[in-house]
């Protein structure tokens, strides 16, 4: 199965570069959610391919919603995550594919297009990059730690104040506007955690099987372990997700 959704990926995003530095209209979902014609044509897509190769299986997509299947299976895609900054040109964009069955997420692949980097994990196989073996970083001092986040539509925005008593005690903060890419470079360690308190089941259900299989932990602002429709989120090492939990408060 993880081959059948890295070359689905990967066509994914070709599609993306196809539209890429070449969009001259957004249309609005809301007043600030936009949605391009790349959205569109690589969910569709990506529809298409699941619903041929898994008639019985559920779909959970950003554009079009559910997609109700018959079996335990859902597949949870963002056909462009971070919208915004592939709109405006900015190289800092992901397709992302999640696997869950019976609401326990199994499989995950981020792909990036622009750098042909595949960020993937199957649960207890793992996580890779381009095939190369990656572990969560060890750093327990916040002090040292860049923490990234995403400030997408007005709930999110209230993260603002308490992001505001991390920015003394961490090395700095980077709103990145991709959340599951900042969610997989959590996992590679180049960021050492990720915080949002208004994310959305497309945008993190494939980079969490990524953080878990790297041997990450994800949890909400309860303290809880991170389910697929929490709508809030802290992803890094369990040192520091504790840490990181009293600046949610």
């Amino acid at each position: 199965m993880l081959d059948f959704v890295l070359k689905i990926a990967e066509n994914a995003g070709k599609i993306s570069l196809k539209h890429f530095r070449r969009i001259d209209k957004v249309s609005f979902k809301s007043k600030q959610d936009i949605v391009t014609v790349a959205d569109t044509e690589i969910e569709e897509f990506l529809i298409n391919e699941i619903e041929h190769a898994f008639p019985e299986h559920g779909i959970l997509a950003e554009e079009t919603g559910i997609h109700k299947g018959k079996s335990d299976y859902l597949w949870v895609i963002d056909p462009v995550d971070g919208t915004v900054n592939y709109a405006a040109g900015l190289p800092y964009f992901a397709v992302s594919i999640g696997l869950a069955f019976k609401e326990q997420l199994i499989l995950g692949v981020v792909f990036d297009p622009y750098q042909n980097d595949f960020m993937y994990a199957e649960k207890g196989k793992g996580a890779y990059i381009n095939g190369r073996r990656i572990r969560i970083g060890g750093e327990s001092k916040l002090i040292n730690c860049l923490v990234a986040t995403d400030l997408g539509h007005e709930r999110s925005r209230q993260i603002v104040g308490r992001l505001k008593s991390l920015l003394p005690v961490t090395r700095a903060v980077r709103i990145m506007g991709a959340a599951s890419r900042g969610l997989v470079d959590t996992a590679l360690d180049r960021f050492q955690a990720y915080v949002h308190n208004d994310i959305q089941p497309w945008d993190a259900a494939a980079a969490y099987v990524v953080i878990k299989e790297a041997g990450g932990d994800v949890i909400n602002f309860k303290g809880k372990p991170w389910q697929l429709h929490d709508r809030t989120i802290i992803a890094s090492n369990k040192t520091l997700s504790k840490k990181l939990l009293k600046y949610t408060k």
